[in-house]
């Protein structure tokens, strides 16, 4: 990926690749991943598990962004994931300073949820 240094191509910065898991998403908004000052954060792909294995269960979840602390811009709304069900998000995000990218659980009884995101992390100076 390039380097979005505004000083020509005497520029610096890296480009590293990262993970970050949460282990049970709660029925609340949840920061996943959060924006960072001289960074872009693009994420490459996001594992969602459900793990409770309520075969009643109904489970979905909620994913969004919260742009520059502003209004919630929804990425998935109420999207289906079952009783031990897995939903892979392979559409590339990328967030800035500060970007949250947020996500909630929801469904009937109890509802646990894995994350796994993996992204690619680019500072530059």
């Amino acid at each position: 990926m390039a380097n979005p240094s505004t000083t020509g191509p005497s520029g610096a910065g890296t480009e590293v690749l990262r993970r970050f898991y949460f282990d049970g998403v709660p029925e609340a908004a949840t920061t996943i991943l959060q924006g960072e000052a001289n960074h872009i954060k693009t994420v490459v792909s996001i594992v969602i598990a459900e793990r409770t294995g309520n075969s009643a269960n109904d489970a979905h979840f909620y994913m969004y962004i919260a742009p520059d602390g502003g209004t919630t811009v929804y990425l998935a709304v109420a999207q289906h994931i079952g009783s031990n069900g897995t939903y892979i998000w392979n559409d590339k995000i990328a967030l800035t300073e500060t970007d949250a990218l947020k996500m909630e659980s929801a469904g009937s009884g109890t509802v646990t949820m894995d994350v796994w995101v993996t992204y690619i992390d680019q500072e530059f100076a």
